[in-house]
């Protein structure tokens, strides 16, 4: 069976693990077994009823990649547009443009 890669690199991805968790990530790398991710963030809602974003693993350090086994994984997309700018203003301080008319 040939298997192929789903993400390239820097892909924004959300992934359902199979403890019920949600996280959003950067893809590093595809690879057959795993993925290597890039400033994995758990999902939370929030007392106000919004979402919130906690750094996954916590003890880890926030610069390096993070290893998540696919049999860890119950389902995966790329992430929502509106979500994945969030994410990346949140892991890199750099804020989206928006596009529409002025």
């Amino acid at each position: 069976m040939l298997m192929e890669k789903q993400y390239n690199q820097n892909d924004v991805v959300s992934l359902k693990l199979t403890s019920g968790e949600e996280i959003i990530a950067r893809i590093q790398e595809d690879r057959i077994t795993d993925y290597l991710l890039n400033k994995p963030m758990a999902l939370l809602n929030t007392p106000n009823g919004g979402l919130g974003m906690m750094p996954v693993p916590i003890s880890s350090n926030p610069q390096d990649f993070i290893v998540l086994n696919k049999h860890a994984v119950a389902f995966h997309s790329k992430c929502e547009a509106t979500l994945a700018s969030q994410y990346l203003e949140k892991t890199t301080g750099i804020k989206l443009a928006t596009t529409g008319i002025i």
